[in-house]
């Protein structure tokens, strides 16, 4: 099919937002928004930030997705996620137009959730039946069209659900030690750990642990946390209203100016900011 023709059966995109809860109820997992879209070439689209994890598939076409230095090439029946706070562009890929659905998640433990399963780092995700993963987005579409009561808990099984489906057909097997590893830093989270405490729980030296994490993750143990605990910083900052000193604290820092150091040392900005910036977004 000639690109003139595509373009003449091209529709307007559809993106439908959803406002939290009005009974505050905190939900693992939030929609904050979904739709489809239908691009033809020569459109781009660049973000330096965002506050929301955005899931996108592919129905058609294919689109190319720049993050962290490297170009990804998403096909039909393909998804790729966009990260919180990593700065990426998208456009149309070789085929010369692109239909995709998305949803967009608002939660406060996406980050790690997604890093416990091997979804953290950006991957092309292809699944070997994508007609049951088209068939969720089109479901989520139509509950938060319809926003019948009881909704939100609906929407919100059904998004924890493309991730289980999502961690199937990309995650590695890992080590059992490195398993152990990732386990314990994310229920110690607001610990102080060291690489001693993680060698004594999975056994072996730190030089053969420390090689084989760094083998199986690409981040060293230490490096890893870190990465967990400025995720986690960065998803309490911009999705809940707690004192910074009660989110330091959270993810580890006992000390809330030495977390705004840390923070700004990362992010390049200060938790604060970041915050004024994602409540300003959100208006």
């Amino acid at each position: 099919m000639r690109i003139s023709q595509i373009r003449s059966r091209l529709e307007k995109g559809v993106y439908l937002h959803v406002p939290p809860p009005e009974n505050g109820r905190d939900f693992p997992l939030s929609l904050a928004g979904c739709g489809h879209d239908r691009w033809i070439k020569n459109t781009t689209l660049k973000c330096h930030y965002s506050d929301i994890t955005v899931f996108e598939f592919v129905v058609s076409g294919n689109q190319v997705y720049h993050e962290n230095g490297e170009d990804y090439l998403v096909g039909p029946g393909e998804m790729f996620i966009l990260h919180r706070a990593i700065p990426h562009d998208y456009s149309v890929g070789p085929a010369g137009y692109v239909h995709k659905r998305f949803v967009s998640i608002r939660s406060a433990c996406i980050n790690a959730m997604l890093q416990s399963v091997g979804l953290h780092k950006p991957q092309v995700i292809s699944f070997v039946e994508p007609g049951e993963i088209q068939a969720i987005f089109r479901k989520i579409g139509r509950y938060a069209k319809t926003q019948e009561e009881g909704f939100h808990l609906k929407v919100s099984m059904m998004l924890y659900r493309l991730i289980v489906e999502a961690s199937l057909c990309c995650t590695v097997s890992k080590p059992l030690m490195v398993e152990k590893a990732m386990a314990y830093m994310a229920a110690h989270i607001k610990e102080k750990i060291t690489l001693e405490d993680l060698v004594g729980i999975c056994g072996g030296s730190a030089r053969h642990f420390s090689r084989v994490f760094k083998q199986s993750t690409g981040e060293a143990p230490l490096q890893w946390l870190l990465s967990l605990r400025r995720n986690e910083a960065i998803a309490l900052i911009c999705q809940t209203d707690l004192p910074i000193g009660e989110i330091a604290s959270r993810v580890g820092y006992p000390d809330p100016l030495g977390f705004s150091a840390f923070f700004k040392k990362h992010m390049g900005q200060s938790p604060s900011e970041m915050r004024a910036k994602a409540r300003l977004k959100e208006s």
